[in-house]
């Protein structure tokens, strides 16, 4: 979604009462609103800046991807639990830069080395380019410059065709005087953050300048939130949770939360930069070559991705090479869980996108060569074309060219490199899924479980693929089928469980304790529940050969599980933004989580759950490392650490009675996750082996030892019953329940551990030099896209105006909108301000309205007539989010009115003959109406939206109501009036996305005869109805009810062209009247069939509908059936997400299974954007 359009979506929910949407009726939904709780006071600082950069990065004509790179995730692509995230730093590279003022740049007069003369070379076979220095100068080896070509850059072989190569490029490849660098921003409270964040940026920026050869000259701002509950909460961009930074190909704007862990700050920082890097590399080359139109929109997505995602992990992860071969060994047909073709986009999701995005471009760069992925890049504009000899080319041959491999060779070779990594790990493992016994019944797609401490009860968090909701359920095991749901997200006071955040909960045998958010912070609950178990012994009927039968005694287990009492714990209160991995203590009277302050750094805390709701936490840790997860054993709290001087997570130990003496535990250079301390004072972790997650368990005496070696990877290892375990195995793309059972774990050694050595200090860059951020002055003010139209002719001047701006940090938006229908009486739009930097929404300005009313003039006549209401001058508006679903909102308009007919209408007044009392109404109607009057109007409104959305249908569950009240005066002319408008809808899901809608909604208006009408849209409201009849449409009182099948057809019938298919049946009932009378005299009952077609964003509905005789006075509005054909925007998510992917087709987007989705280290990562 453009961000500039987000403009006019908060003027809709803003301003409802302005133009034609208080009169014409079709159905409206509140929208949830953003709580905005906290207050950013913003600076911004240069790094690695050069004197002669070009300037801030401004929007090009052109954009890539409708979505950018790393683009908001939408709810339809569920998380998974969480392996680690196994970052590798670059072989000789110091884990942290030494503490330095502000970076000097390089000394060259213009852009430090330029290597202007970058020539791509062909060779004989595949085009394979070869960088070189075209001239030296005075002063440096390579300080020349290469003198600018005229033309195009393509060059003609001697037959006219096409040469190998033949680009000549004039960028910068080190850092110089032309340094585009970074304007960081940051706000006052995390200056802590700030000034750690800063040298890991400018890190980052060279080793991309390093391997990118390439310098960016355009600065764009880098803007930093503390933690993800701020970065949630931003204006810039529409972000939905498992979105983890956001690279925006129009402006540049790159934003991302520093979530109080250093090393994956690192790996997302690095993979946002490396799109900037990707896309200003790709833009300089294609204006260099002077070509029409931009590269990026001819790459797929997935190579776009993964160049990020090798970059950010330095090549391959272990991650990445276990999803992959997971997906090569452990296929599953009938999910679509299977491996596609190199070229092929695949579903949209994390894993076919991202990892094996990441693991493609590694191929290229190995097989064809360190640097390919670069002669890729300065190619691609041959993918756009430059002249009538030069047509451009897909990617495809675009890589051909490159490697001299078509399409399906290169695809054999992918395929035969993977086999050989894959099969080789496969082969030599130990272990697979007989080794462990998996849990077969689930109440849904898990993403994280945790067990009681004697392993008989689960508590699994599980995700909705169609919606993204997420539940939690407790079960036992032994009777799976009878799972326990303890909540949802969803809905107030429980807004999001946090998906992406691993695992959020912990069991006691008696108590659940999980996180969720409220209002935009963490809160801990502590769920009260029982359970009971019972043997049963029942008579059961078994043959005991072929003609006779018995009787025998069967023993049952029967288990209940009941809820209890549910307390709130507000860690809020008490300067914490949010909690990850909770732990209760052995005995069940404390929790202890990993919480993150204010000022975004992360320690230990523990609450005690007798002391009250609002007792203080107490901190357990208090250093500048990030600490991950957390689990409670006789020994004390263990928790994973980076405090060590490899910056890998390490385990480490506090006790309650000892706050801040830390003692560490394991030293491995490698990641230790999901710690797990049993009663007998066992402790088990997991740890990637050879790109497999195994379990490992730390002995009494220090030592190390090996206890799986699985193909895949176990996580989140909890208690099991008779000395087993529970975990995660992955398989066939899922994490599901498993058991690995004493006789079955392993006892493979482990190297010994090198001594522990103290971890380095973090490299920290003061930014006193930081400058306040002004949100009005000229470099801070973006202005959008202005669109238009105009035309004149016999009926006066049409036109219509579209302008909007706002400050670079959109808390300040301006909106313009004009809509000219013939004269100045039928103009309609608004001049706005809209100020949304605080939880309050203020906004104000001029506006003019156009109304429709049937009139009332002429009320005591046989008349029927329609008249005009221009009503224009100052209006302003406050909203409240009472929370993300419910808000109140308050307007206030005061100006002027008047009153006018249209020609047929004084026409038909005119000449007694033309109307029905046979009398000249004109004269008497201007005497009563023409003169101008003071007019204020006054409306609240209250709004609640719970609906829960389908990437491609639209809602599938979830509720909406909207109930405004408006009170209208004119008080130097003794009028007033009222309205009173509701509008509610329920979505019942069936299975996938069939799904089952009531709506309804009801108007009434009070007063004399300025009271205002309403108009029904036919297509939404009452489909038995011609759209625009003023008898059955027109009035001041409505009510329509609406109950509507939706079933997909895309399994069924497929249409190459066509993104989504459904069916809808429906029945409306309703009726429009001046009163009660006629309202009941105008009833209508109809039965309506169709289709709803969406062509890309474009939603088209074809709906057949047959009034039925229900004895209303006025009879029926049609005889026969009516048809309804409407055009709407629906699916945006469902079609951009495919965009630039390589589709073969635009078929209907398919959610990915949870486990294609994410991965993430220590619980903190989802796909990253």
């Amino acid at each position: 979604m453009n961000p500039r359009l987000l403009a006019a979506a908060a003027l809709a929910l803003l301003l409802p009462e302005l133009a034609l949407a208080q009169v014409f009726v079709v159905p409206r939904r509140p929208g949830k609103t953003p709580v905005n709780s906290f207050e950013f006071e913003w600076r911004h600082v240069d790094i690695l800046v050069g004197p002669d950069a070009t300037g801030v990065a401004k929007p090009p004509d052109r954009t890539a991807h409708d979505q950018p790179p790393a683009a908001p995730g939408d709810v339809s692509t569920p998380p998974t639990a969480p392996p680690n995230l196994q970052a590798e730093t670059p072989a000789g590279a110091s884990p942290a830069l030494p503490p330095s003022p502000p970076p000097q740049l390089a000394g060259a007069d213009d852009a430090g080395t330029p290597d202007a003369g970058v020539v791509a070379t062909g060779g004989e076979d595949s085009g394979t380019a070869a960088t070189g220095v075209a001239a030296s100068g005075p002063g440096s080896e390579d300080s020349g410059t290469t003198p600018s070509l005229s033309g195009s850059v393509f060059g003609t072989a001697p037959d006219g065709g096409s040469p190998d190569g033949g680009f000549n490029y004039t960028y910068a490849k080190s850092l110089g005087t032309k340094a585009g660098g970074v304007r960081f921003y940051f706000y006052e409270r995390e200056r802590m953050v700030a000034e750690r964040a800063a040298p890991l940026i400018e890190e980052a920026y060279r080793y991309l300048v390093d391997t990118f050869q390439y310098v960016p000259t355009e600065t764009f701002p880098y803007i930093l939130y503390s933690s993800y509950q701020e970065f949630l909460q931003t204006n810039l961009f529409p972000l939905s949770e498992g979105t983890l930074g956001v690279t925006s190909t129009e402006d540049l704007k790159l934003t991302l939360p520093y979530l109080g862990d250093h090393r994956l700050f690192e790996e997302i920082s690095t993979h946002e930069l490396a799109h900037q890097f990707t896309i200003q590399k790709t833009r300089t080359v294609a204006e260099q070559a002077k070509v029409f139109g931009d590269p990026l929109q001819a790459i797929p997505l997935w190579f776009i991705e993964g160049i990020a995602e090798f970059y950010a992990k330095r090549g391959m992860d272990p991650e990445a090479e276990m999803l992959v071969r997971d997906l090569l060994v452990n296929p599953d047909l009938y999910k679509g869980y299977a491996f596609l073709d190199f070229f092929s986009p695949g579903p949209y999701g994390y894993l076919w996108i991202y990892k094996v995005g990441q693991v493609r471009v590694a191929f290229l760069e190995e097989e064809y060569g360190k640097g390919f992925i670069q002669r890729v890049l300065e190619e691609s504009p041959r993918l756009v074309g430059g002249a009538k000899d030069t047509p451009s080319l897909k990617f495809e041959e675009l890589l051909e060219r490159l490697t001299g491999d078509d399409p399906k060779r290169l695809s054999a070779r992918f395929e035969n490199w993977l086999k050989r990594r894959a099969y080789k790990t496969y082969l030599s493992s130990e272990q697979s899924s007989p080794a462990l016994d998996l849990l077969d019944k689930a109440p849904g797609y898990i993403t994280a479980m945790s067990s009681s401490p004697d392993g008989t009860v689960l508590a699994v968090r599980t995700i909705v693929p169609e919606t993204g909701e997420s539940r939690l359920y407790l079960m036992d095991p032994r009777d799976a089928d009878k799972s326990l749901k303890v909540a949802g997200d969803g809905v107030p006071g429980m807004e999001s469980l946090h998906p992406i955040s691993g695992r959020s909960f912990a069991l006691s045998p008696d108590k659940l304790a999980f996180v969720a958010e409220v209002t935009g912070r963490d809160v801990i609950y502590v769920q009260d529940y029982k359970h009971t178990v019972e043997k049963r012994a029942q008579d059961v009927l078994v043959r005991r050969n072929p003609i006779r039968t018995g009787i025998d005694r069967e023993v049952g287990t029967q288990v209940e599980l009941t809820l209890g009492g549910r307390k709130t714990y507000r860690i809020d209160k008490h300067g914490l933004l949010a909690a990850y991995s909770p732990a209760m203590s052995p005995d069940g009277r404390y929790v202890a989580f990993i919480g993150i302050r204010d000022d975004g750094l992360r320690d230990v805390y523990v609450i005690d759950l007798e002391a009250g709701s609002d007792a203080k936490p107490l901190q357990l840790t208090d250093d500048v490392f990030s600490e991950r997860q957390v689990t409670w054993g006789p020994a004390g709290i263990i928790f994973s650490s980076d405090a060590t001087s490899h910056r890998k997570f390490n385990l480490f130990r506090v006790k309650l009675d000892a706050p801040r003496q830390v003692e560490r535990l394991t030293s491995e250079e490698r990641d230790h996750a999901d710690p797990l301390a049993l009663s007998d004072g066992r402790v088990f972790f997991t740890a990637f082996n050879n790109s497999s997650s195994d379990l490992h368990e730390l002995m009494a005496d220090g030592r190390i030892v090996r206890r799986t070696d699985l193909t895949t990877g176990v996580f989140e290892p909890g208690p099991g019953p008779e000395g087993s375990l529970w975990m995660l195995f992955h398989v066939s793309g899922e994490r599901k329940p498993a058991v690995l059972r004493p006789p079955r774990m392993l006892a493979l050694d482990v190297a010994p551990e090198p001594p522990p050595e103290p971890p380095n200090p973090l490299a920290v860059r003061p930014l006193t030099d930081a400058l306040a951020y002004q949100p009005f002055a000229r470099q801070n003010l973006e202005f959008g896209p202005i669109f238009g139209f105009a035309g004149a002719g016999g009926g006066g001047f049409v036109g219509q105006l579209f302008a909007a701006a706002s400050d670079k940090m959109r808390d300040h938006q301006f909106i313009l909108t004009l809509a000219v229908y013939g004269s100045f009486d039928l103009t309609d739009g608004y001049l706005l301000y809209i100020n949304d930097e605080g939880r309050t929404t203020k906004g104000g300005g001029l506006f003019q309205s156009l109304r429709f009313r049937v009139d009332q003039t002429f009320d005591d006549l046989p008349v029927f007539f329609t008249s005009a209401e221009r009503y224009f001058g100052a209006v302003g508006s406050l909203r409240y989010p009472l929370s993300t679903f419910l808000f109140v909102q308050a307007d206030l308009s005061l100006g002027g009115t008047k009153y006018f007919l249209d020609d047929p209408t004084e026409f038909y007044l005119f000449f007694p003959d033309r109307n029905e009392a046979n009398r000249e109404l004109l004269s008497v109607w201007n005497a009563k109406n023409k003169a101008i009057r003071f007019q204020t109007e006054l409306s609240g409104q209250i709004g609640y939206d719970s609906l829960k959305y389908h990437y491609a249908t639209g809602p599938l569950s979830g509720s909406s109501v909207l109930l405004e009240t408006t009170l209208g005066a004119q008080p130097f002319d003794d009028q007033a009036y009222g309205n009173f408008r509701l509008d509610a809808e329920r979505y019942f899901p069936i299975y996938g996305r069939t799904n089952l809608f009531l709506r309804g909604g009801a108007g009434t208006t009070l007063g004399g005869r300025y009271a205002r009408s309403y108009f029904l849209s036919s297509f939404d409201t009452l489909r038995g109805v011609n759209f625009g009849d003023e008898r059955w449409l027109l009035g001041r009182h409505f009510a329509y009810s609406t109950l509507e099948l939706q079933l997909p057809l895309n399994d069924i019938i497929r249409v190459a062209f066509l993104s989504d298919l459904e069916a809808v049946a429906g029945i409306d009932v309703g009726g429009v009247g001046n009163s009660s009378r006629d309202l009941w005299n105008h009833r209508v009952l109809d039965a309506a069939i169709g289709v709803n077609v969406a062509l890309g964003p474009l939603l088209m509905r074809l709906h057949f509908a047959r009034p039925l005789d229900i004895g209303a006075k006025a009879g029926k509005p049609d005889s026969g059936w009516v048809t309804n054909f409407s055009l709407g925007i629906a699916g945006l998510n469902g079609f951009f997400d495919q965009a630039n992917t390589g589709a073969a087709n635009n078929s209907a987007p398919q959610p990915a299974s949870p486990a294609l989705v994410p991965a993430v280290g220590g619980g903190y990562t989802a796909p990253r954007h």
